[in-house]
């Protein structure tokens, strides 16, 4: 755990109730993001998040600070994703939303190259979310949010073997569709 993470935990464990509205700051963009890939609604996705720093805040106690704190952050959050799902009758690797609904931030003007690597990357972004759930929460916390395979394990409660599995499923699912993008409306593969 970073030094300032541990900081405001033991800040907030000694009785500061204020200091925890820092770890909110610090961590509240990319668990929405965590989240709202999982649901697919941004109603949803607030609401989750929302109760992952409630439900986080008020087991702090049980927080081991030797530990990074976003990984534990994070798996509250894919836990109670899972529950918002099962709760609202939504089957976890189906597809939800539309991806028109998802907001996506204006790009400031930027060099044409800028544009360009904007572009693929948002291409990427777009492919991971229609990606199946399993897979598409596997990829979120591997490479976005750069936890490792035991920590996602942990996260979704699987094995570190099933994670692997998602991520090389997904992995492939992706460069499929990169070539299907790829090859122009009447060829063949």
């Amino acid at each position: 755990m970073s030094d300032s993470d541990r900081h405001v935990v033991l800040s907030v464990r000694s009785g500061d109730r204020d200091a925890f509205a820092e770890l909110v700051h610090r961590y509240q963009g990319r668990l929405f993001g965590l989240v709202l890939m999982m649901v697919r609604q941004p109603a949803g996705a607030e609401e989750v998040t929302q109760d992952a720093f409630v439900r986080a805040y008020t087991h702090l106690g049980a927080y081991d600070d030797r530990r990074p704190f976003y990984p534990w952050l994070a798996t509250i959050a894919v836990r109670l994703s899972q529950n918002w799902l099962r709760q609202h009758g939504l089957a976890l690797n189906r597809e939800g939303t539309s991806l028109d609904q998802l907001h996506e931030p204006a790009v400031p003007p930027a060099p044409l190259a800028d544009l360009i690597a904007d572009e693929r990357s948002r291409a990427l972004w777009r492919a991971v979310a229609a990606l199946p759930s399993g897979e598409r929460t596997a990829v979120i916390l591997y490479y976005r949010d750069e936890l490792g395979v035991r920590e996602i394990a942990g996260a979704l409660g699987v094995t570190s073997g099933t994670i692997k599995a998602l991520l090389f499923r997904a992995r492939r699912h992706l460069r499929e569709r990169a070539v299907a993008v790829a090859l122009a409306p009447g060829e063949t593969k």
